[in-house]
């Protein structure tokens, strides 16, 4: 009698057949070349059970070492396998039971969660509760590394000067800022002098607030309360 094919037009060969259920169905279908459904079903169709390796008491000590997913590459097992196993002999995941350094602790909240990973083994999903448990923020790439000099400049003179002077976005200049409490000089209220109140309106708002030193909301009010459309529209309609 011919063995039958399976629904991907193959026909088994008895070598094949009696592989089954010596592995697990994903290792057989791969070292076939077969799909994972082909595999079980003609293995389910002679009634074969698997029969997986034993775990041996050498392979037991490795569990909870190392993440599952490593292991499970490590012992040629699943990851399934690897877990259901872990759990039954009672073995914490790999990091719940791992300490942390003070070195490691410290670096919490400092730079981003992948680079603690990176440097401390820690998976991103603990570093990331541990920060939490212990209270801290998730820092923002944006406004890291900040040097004393750096700071220093902040509130002094207009975001988009800082900004350019440091290499860095208005944006990223503002968020330091407020985020360390600073308040913008240039927000407080600007006393106009004639010099000042002449030059609204011939150039952009942006520019004509870095010059005079104020915010670009005070030199956008001072236009409008001089009736004077922006310089762009102005320019346009020449």
């Amino acid at each position: 009698m011919n063995p039958p094919i399976n629904h991907e037009g193959v026909f088994w060969t008895k070598e094949e057949d009696a592989q089954l259920g010596t592995m697990s169905d994903q290792r057989l279908a791969k070292r076939l070349g077969r799909s994972v459904n082909a595999v079980k079903a003609r293995r389910q169709l002679f009634r074969i059970r698997l029969h997986l390796k034993p775990w041996r008491p050498v392979d037991e000590k490795v569990l909870g070492t190392r993440p599952d997913a490593e292991i499970a590459k490590l012992l040629g097992r699943t990851l399934a396998a690897v877990r259901l196993h872990r759990l039954m002999l009672g073995i914490r995941c790999y990091y719940e039971h791992r300490p942390w350094h003070k070195r490691e602790l410290d670096l919490l909240g400092k730079i981003p969660d992948e680079e603690i990973s990176r440097r401390t083994g820690h998976p991103v999903v603990s570093v990331a509760a541990k920060r939490q448990q212990l209270g801290k923020t998730k820092p923002d790439g944006v406004m890291d590394y900040w040097s004393p000099a750096e700071d220093a400049l902040l509130g002094k003179t207009p975001d988009a000067d800082v900004g350019k002077k440091l290499g860095r976005s208005t944006i990223a200049v503002m968020k330091r800022r407020l985020r360390l409490g600073i308040e913008y000089q240039s927000s407080r209220r600007h006393t106009w002098t004639d010099e000042e109140i002449a030059l609204v309106g011939t150039m952009p708002d942006q520019e004509l607030a870095s010059q005079i030193r104020c915010s670009i909301f005070q030199v956008m009010r001072k236009r409008k309360q001089l009736n004077l459309p922006p310089w762009q529209t102005r320019t346009a309609s020449k």
